[in-house]
This record gives structure tokens, C-alpha cells and sequence, in this order.
């Protein structure tokens, strides 16, 4: 089966397996197969979130958020090609833009991907579409390519502002996101369709040692790397997978991961099998990555272990004081990275942290735009 059916508890229902791939019932919509475009509008919808207050120092992660629900058009069942998509932090009263330093992420989620009419493929259950963060705040596919939706799809818009050096600050904040996108109907020939899959680095928090899923029979230890919340209540940043089925925080064999862990002083290199979590059962292709990392990162790559290959290396470029990004590369092409069922794939993450008050946590996170 293509995809890993999961329900969790931010999930009223579980997607059925006998809903058509998107492909397939875009066949079945009579459209044509040829490839050549032509010329139509490109539409724009924006959307903004509550204030958000920056008032002290706020690490990644700890800083006040907020989820919205929004939709394109909730009256609109027609589809819709989404082609870019971007946030940037402004200034309330004055409505100026503010530094991307003050971006802890902006997430784009499904909600109830189930009423989609075609499976939506991406496996986790928050079904994460796009993240944004400081460093990279905006993507646009390859020409010819985008993320079909419909127009009344409902999603999840998460905020959460940071501040990791300003201590003397008192701004009321909000994160202005803009979605570019084309009608269906508007096209003499469709795009093609592109669909999300994250893969991410995990840290061993308790449990044996070993790599995940093998049986060794070692002493239990224990590292301090998932305390790491604030006063605030946090909401949940992780890709949630089924536990029935595959589930990158535990295996079988008692082992506990994080995809968020405390920083310790100095050089970390992780590496994590994340097979499962890319959930192939076909050849593909991926035509665009996005980045998500925090400070002090120094590299994050994907390999084909099968074949020994480097498959794409985010190019970040640090800034002048060694914390925090200017800018973090994202990958997009039309002719792709190809990707073979029956591979395995590994993500690297490296970092060196300079600072030694134990208060930097890390993420390291691939969204992959992978041909339906």
C-alpha cells in the first residue's frame, strides 16, 4: 500500500484506502494529457496571523504562537495549482516588515486531508504541506510544477515568533503569509503534481543502545535532550507517524528518539535511516527540498547508502556572529533527484555549538516535493 493510513489524536477520522491517487482521479476529471501551457493568471491570497508579542529572549521553540485555521475559498470545491508560498514578520501598528531573525517557523498543515477526494499522500499526521523559517521564507516550485489542492481545503496555519539576542523589546508582531497559486481551470494542460514528504534527524533519548529497530541488549541510558520546554505551553512541533505501523520516536525495543533535542557544547554529527520515513513504494523523482535547522547548524545532507551517493547538501550561510542563518539553500529543479523503492536513504546533520549555556536546542528537517 502507497501510503501509511494514520490517525492520531488531532485527527477526527482516518483517510480509507479506497480513495483514488490524485493522478488517477485527475484522469477521471477528463482533463488533457499534454504538455505544453498555456499562459494564465497567477492569483494571490494572504493571510495573517493574531499578534504575536516579542518582549524577551526567546529560543527556538519557546516563543508565543499561534494556530489558525484559514481556507482559499471555503464556498470553492474547484482545483487549484499551488505554486509558491511565503512568510515574512511586519510590525502591527506600523505594518513594517520586521528582521526574519524574529521567524521561529511558519507551518502550513492539512486539516482532515480525509475530505480531500484523492489520497493525499504525505505520511505523518499533521500532514506538514510547508515550513518556513529564519534563513529560508519562501518557496516557489520549478516551472510546470505545483501542489494541487482544492480551493476549499481546510489547513492549519502555525506562527510562533523568536528572539534570541534582543533583550530590551517590546513589539507586537503578526506573520504575513502569501500563497501564489493558478486555477485548473485556467490551464490549456495540467502541472504536475508534486506532493510533501518530510524526513528528519532523530537523537536516542532512553532505551538501549543500537541503531533503531535492531535487538541489542545493552545498559539502558538516558540523556537530558527532551527537557526542553519553556514556561509557556508548548504546542506539538513534531511530524506525528502511526505507532501501529511505523514510528520514528520508539521502536520495538524500547528505544525512545526526539526530532528536537538539546545542543550539547561543541561538534554533533547524527545521522538517521530515514527509509520508512520517505514511504516509497515506487520510483520518483524530487523536484524541490526545503530546509528547516536551527543556530549553530553547520550541514545537512542526504544520502543514498545503497549506491554511496551524496544526493543534495543544504548550502547555509551563517551569520557574521556564527548565530543564526542569513540564508539556508533550498534545492528545485525540473528534472529532479531521482529515488528508487527499494534504496535506503540516510539524512546527516552537523553542528557546532559556540555557546556553552546549555539553553540552543536543534531540529534537523528535509521537506521533500516528491512527482505523484
Amino acid at each position: 500500500m502507497r501510503f501509511l493510513f494514520l490517525c492520531s489524536v488531532f485527527l477526527m477520522a482516518c483517510q480509507t484506502n479506497d480513495l483514488p491517487e490524485f493522478n488517477d482521479w485527475y484522469a477521471e476529471q477528463q482533463k488533457s494529457t499534454h504538455t505544453e501551457m498555456k499562459l494564465a493568471k497567477i492569483y494571490t491570497a494572504e493571510f495573517y496571523s493574531s499578534p504575536l508579542l516579542i518582549d524577551t529572549i526567546y529560543r527556538s521553540m519557546l516563543g508565543p504562537y499561534e494556530i489558525k485555521p484559514i481556507q482559499l475559498d471555503a464556498q470553492d470545491e474547484s482545483l487549484l495549482w499551488i505554486v509558491s508560498y511565503e512568510s515574512m514578520v511586519e510590525a502591527v501598528d506600523q505594518k513594517t516588515p520586521l528582521k526574519a531573525a524574529f521567524m521561529c517557523h511558519n507551518n502550513l498543515n492539512y486539516d482532515q486531508k480525509e475530505k480531500s477526494p484523492w489520497q493525499i499522500k504525505t505520511s505523518g499526521a499533521n500532514s506538514r504541506i510547508f515550513t518556513l523559517s529564519e534563513g529560508q521564507t519562501s518557496l516557489d516550485f520549478p516551472k510546470g510544477f505545483g501542489l494541487p489542492m482544492q480551493a476549499n481545503q481546510g489547513l492549519k496555519m502555525v506562527s510562533q515568533v523568536l528572539n534570541h539576542k534582543e533583550k530590551d523589546i517590546h513589539i507586537e508582531s503578526r506573520h504575513h503569509v502569501r500563497f501564489k497559486y493558478l486555477k485548473d481551470s485556467e490551464l490549456k494542460s495540467p502541472l504536475k503534481a508534486l506532493y510533501q514528504q518530510s524526513i528528519f534527524v532523530t537523537k536516542q533519548i532512553s532505551g538501549p543502545a543500537g541503531s533503531y529497530g535492531l535487538p541489542h541488549l545493552c545498559i539502558d541510558h538516558h540523556l537530558d535532550s527532551n527537557q526542553i520546554k519553556g514556561a509557556q505551553p508548548q504546542h506539538d512541533c513534531s511530524i506525528n507517524f502511526s505507532r501501529k505501523n511505523y514510528d520514528p520516536y520508539n521502536d520495538k525495543h524500547g528505544r525512545r528518539y526526539t526530532g528536537h533535542w538539546k545542543l550539547p557544547y561543541g561538534e554533533e554529527r547524527l545521522k538517521t535511516d530515514v527509509t520508512q520515513m520517505l514511504d516509497l513504494d515506487r520510483n520518483s523523482r524530487i523536484h524541490m527540498i526545503g530546509v528547516h535547522l536551527h543556530p549553530y547548524a553547520k550541514a545537512l545532507s542526504l544520502w543514498d547508502v545503497t549506491t554511496d551517493s551524496l544526493l543534495y547538501t543544504a548550502n547555509i550561510l551563517t551569520k557574521a556572529d556564527g548565530f543564526g542563518f542569513d540564508s539556508v539553500g533550498y534545492y528545485k529543479d525540473s528534472i529532479g533527484i531521482p529515488v528508487y523503492k527499494d534504496h535506503h536513504y540516510e539524512l546527516v546533520s552537523e553542528y557546532e555549538c559556540k555557546d556553552s549555556t546549555e539553553a540552543h536546542t536543534a531540529m534537523a528537517v528535509m521537506y521533500l516535493y516528491l512527482s505523484e
